[in-house]
């Protein structure tokens, strides 16, 4: 939709319905990959992939900030 947007001019109304759509499908994804969770297989493969995946979460967070920064955003 942003490179629709980006070409074409789009009302206001149906940009943020999209936002809604969105939103929507975002939160659905997140609950489903949440209810997939098992937590006896966190448990058996240990806290490596735990670790792993906070440093990776970690490492999103600052390059994001550091992108904000040197655009002006922050």
């Amino acid at each position: 939709m942003s490179v629709v947007a980006s070409i074409f001019s789009i009302p206001a109304e149906l940009v943020s319905g999209t936002k809604a759509v969105s939103k929507f499908l975002m939160l659905s994804a997140l609950a489903a990959i949440d209810l997939n969770t098992s937590f006896s297989s966190f448990r058996k493969s240990g806290i490596r992939p735990i670790i792993h995946g906070f440093i990776i979460s970690a490492l999103v967070v600052i390059v994001a900030l550091v992108v904000e920064i040197v655009i002006g955003i922050v």
